[in-house]
């Protein structure tokens, strides 16, 4: 559950969305944006205390993560290119490794 669902801001303000998900033990929560015209970019994970970002993305966004189930994403100094709309995701805290594998 992703509120609120539909947020007006004008240039220059701040703006705050919240996700909740109560269908999995995920530990980790994802934010994406989807501009207007484009797919899907991510903006950033948390793992309770522990936000994670994309390169540049830390500069306008602000995520957090209050309880295992719940995450928080500001918005800073809101402009054109941040808007769009904005998903959050769950998934669980282990990462998958990638091994290369060399043949000679």
């Amino acid at each position: 559950t992703q509120w609120p669902g539909t947020v007006t801001a004008r240039e220059g303000e701040t703006e705050s969305l919240h996700c909740y998900q109560n269908d999995t033990d995920y530990q980790v929560m994802l934010w994406y944006l989807q501009p207007h015209q484009g797919g899907l970019t991510l903006i950033g994970y948390a793992m309770v205390s522990s936000p994670n970002y994309e390169a540049g993305m830390e500069a306008h966004y602000t995520i957090t993560q209050t309880r295992n189930k719940e995450s928080s994403l500001k918005i800073s100094n809101m402009i054109a290119a941040r808007e769009g709309v904005y998903y959050c995701a769950a998934r669980d805290g282990h990462s998958v490794r990638e091994r290369q594998i060399s043949h000679t």
